[in-house]
C-alpha cells in the first residue's frame, strides 16, 4: 500500500508542477505588464517594482493554485486510467476509497494553502499595496526636476531653471489651459515644494502672475503665492485583518468577497470527488477527457464563485457547496464505486 500510495502522489506531483509553474509565469507577467502601466504614472525603480511583485504574490497564486490543482487531478487520474495503471490497482483487490485516502490530507492542505492565502495575506499585501502607491503619488507629486519639459504640479505645466542644493527652485513658470477659452500663468523667482500630512504645497516667492477668461485679463504681483495639491490619497487607519472582515457584516460587497474566497479555499475538498468521478475511465471506450474535465469542473467551481461575489448571498454561498459536494458523491458513486 505504501508503494502505490507514493506511485499515486508522485504522479500527481509531477502533473502539478507541469500544470502549475507555466500558468504561474503567465499570471505573473499579466501583473508585471499592470505594473509597468502604474509606472507611467509614478517613478518607479528595480526595487520598486520588486517589491511590488512580493506584495502581488499572494494574489498571483490565488488565481493560479485553485484552477492548477483541478488541472492536476484530472491529468492524474485521466494518465492513470489510460495507462491501465487504477484498473490493475482496483484489480488487486484495493477499493476506490483507498485513493480517497491518498489525496485527502493533501486536500485538506491545499484547502488550508488557499484559506491562509485569501484570508489573511491578501488582504494584507493589498494594504501594502495601495500604501506604496500613496506614498509614490506623494513623490512623484513633489519632484520637479529642473529644464525637464511634461512635469505638472495639478493642473499646472511646470518648468523650473534650476534648483539648489536645500531644494529650492530658482526661476520657475506654472502654466494652465485646461479651460477652453481662459489660462493662468505664473512666474516667481522663488519656489519651494513640501508634504504635510498628504497636502502639497508649492510656495512661490517673488512673482508675477496673468489670468485671463473671454471677458478679461488680470495681471498680479505677489511676494508670497501657495499652490495647493491634493493628491487621491485616502485616510489610512490602522489596518486589522480582525476589523477588515468584520466588515462584511454590513458591507454587501466585503461579504461577498469573503464567501467568494472561501469557497475557493474550500474547492480542494468540494470539487475532488468530482474530478474523479469524472476522470477515471475505462480507456477501451474513453480517452483523452482531462480538458473537458477541466473546462467542466472549473466551471462549477468559479461560476457559483462569482455570483456569490457579487451579491454576497449565504444561501447560494451553502447551496453551491453543498451542490458541489452531492454531485460529487454522486459522481463517485455512480462511476467508481458502483463499477470498481
Amino acid at each position: 500500500m505504501g508503494r502505490s500510495r507514493r506511485f499515486v502522489l508522485g504522479v500527481f506531483a509531477r502533473a502539478f508542477w507541469l500544470v502549475f509553474l507555466p500558468f504561474c509565469v503567465i499570471v505573473t507577467l499579466v501583473f508585471l505588464i499592470q505594473i509597468s502601466a502604474l509606472s507611467a504614472k509614478i517613478d518607479l525603480g528595480g526595487s520598486d517594482l520588486l517589491r511590488l511583485l512580493v506584495y502581488l504574490l499572494p494574489e498571483i497564486l490565488l488565481y493560479t493554485l485553485p484552477f492548477s490543482l483541478i488541472a492536476a487531478l484530472a491529468n492524474t487520474f485521466g494518465r492513470l486510467s489510460e495507462e491501465n495503471e487504477l484498473v490493475a490497482f482496483f484489480a488487486l483487490g484495493h477499493r476506490p476509497e483507498e485513493v480517497l485516502r491518498f489525496f485527502l490530507p493533501l486536500m485538506v492542505l491545499f484547502s488550508l494553502v488557499i484559506g491562509v492565502l485569501s484570508f489573511a495575506l491578501y488582504p494584507e499585501m493589498k494594504e501594502r499595496i495601495d500604501a506604496f502607491k500613496n506614498r509614490k503619488l506623494v513623490e512623484s507629486t513633489l519632484r520637479i526636476e529642473p529644464k525637464k519639459l511634461s512635469q505638472s504640479f495639478g493642473p499646472y505645466h511646470v518648468f523650473v531653471a534650476e534648483k539648489n542644493a536645500s531644494g529650492t527652485y530658482q526661476d520657475i513658470v506654472l502654466f494652465d489651459n485646461s479651460q477652453k477659452g481662459s489660462y493662468h500663468l505664473f512666474a516667481a523667482r522663488y519656489a519651494h515644494a513640501s508634504n504635510r500630512n498628504g497636502r502639497v504645497t508649492l510656495s512661490l516667492e517673488e512673482g508675477m502672475g496673468a489670468t485671463s477668461d473671454p471677458a478679461r485679463i488680470e495681471l498680479l504681483k505677489y511676494r508670497d503665492f501657495i499652490f495647493y495639491r491634493y493628491p487621491r490619497i485616502r485616510p489610512r487607519p490602522d489596518f486589522s485583518l480582525r476589523n477588515y472582515w468584520m466588515k462584511a457584516q454590513s458591507d454587501k460587497r466585503r461579504r461577498g468577497r469573503m464567501l467568494y474566497y472561501l469557497l475557493v479555499s474550500l474547492s480542494p475538498l468540494l470539487a475532488f470527488p468530482m474530478v474523479m468521478g469524472l476522470s477515471i475511465y475505462n480507456p477501451r471506450y474513453e480517452r483523452g477527457r482531462s480538458a473537458a474535465v477541466i473546462f467542466v469542473v472549473a466551471l462549477a467551481v468559479y461560476v457559483p464563485s462569482a455570483f456569490i461575489q457579487r451579491n454576497g448571498s449565504i444561501p447560494l454561498f451553502v447551496l453551491s457547496a453543498l451542490g458541489l459536494l452531492a454531485a460529487g458523491i454522486f459522481l463517485y458513486r455512480k462511476r467508481i464505486a458502483k463499477v470498481y
